[in-house]
């Protein structure tokens, strides 16, 4: 079963982190078997608007973006997406990001002669989803560009992975594990 953080805060006042709580349901004999950190997985990923989208000049299939990601000047980053387009906002990864579901580390890139200073993102590539059919498009507006992606896209979570035993019912669901954790912690159930 999976334990949302997030929302296991949102029924018991706790101050520990996922991994000391992890340690006490383990103990207590509820065994987590991962922590899956989704915080990593977008860090250094933030909204980004494309103002201009122009064809590669040496590639049918590429473009060429510049992207308002909040600072000075726009970057100049190439996509390869069949949606990418002017006046959207979009997922950016900026340079020196590092995408683990990828396993790729974002750095100033010379694409078929033009110059990139980032990625624009998928879902994907971000680890939502298994494919994707290009970048992911915000459907909100008036979105801060430069801001952190992961709270948009619920990726500012930790999740815990839990295997009760047959002789634990109660730990297999969001009211019961949250009164293991208050019985554990002291901290209060609402």
């Amino acid at each position: 079963m999976r334990i949302s953080i997030n929302w296991l805060r949102e029924l018991v006042k706790i101050a520990q982190s996922p991994q000391e709580l992890a340690e006490l349901l383990t103990i207590a004999g509820i065994e987590v078997e991962e922590i899956e950190d989704r915080r990593e997985w977008a860090k250094g990923v933030v909204i980004g608007k494309i103002i201009d989208r122009q064809p590669h000049p040496n590639a049918d299939k590429l473009s060429v973006c510049q992207v308002d990601i909040g600072q000075e000047n726009p970057s100049t980053i190439v996509c390869g997406a069949p949606n990418a387009r002017a006046d959207i906002l979009v997922p950016v990864a900026t340079l020196g990001t590092y995408l683990p579901k990828i396993n790729l580390t974002i750095k100033p890139a010379k694409l078929r002669g033009v110059k990139s200073e980032g990625m624009i993102c998928s879902l994907a590539e971000l680890g939502l989803t298994k494919d994707s059919e290009g970048i992911h498009i915000f459907s909100q507006e008036n979105l801060s560009l430069g801001t952190d992606v992961r709270p948009l896209l619920g990726l500012d979570e930790v999740i815990l992975d839990i295997s009760p035993t047959a002789n634990r019912a109660d730990a297999l669901s969001m009211i019961g594990v949250a009164r293991e954790v208050a019985a554990l912690t002291g901290g209060e159930l609402s």
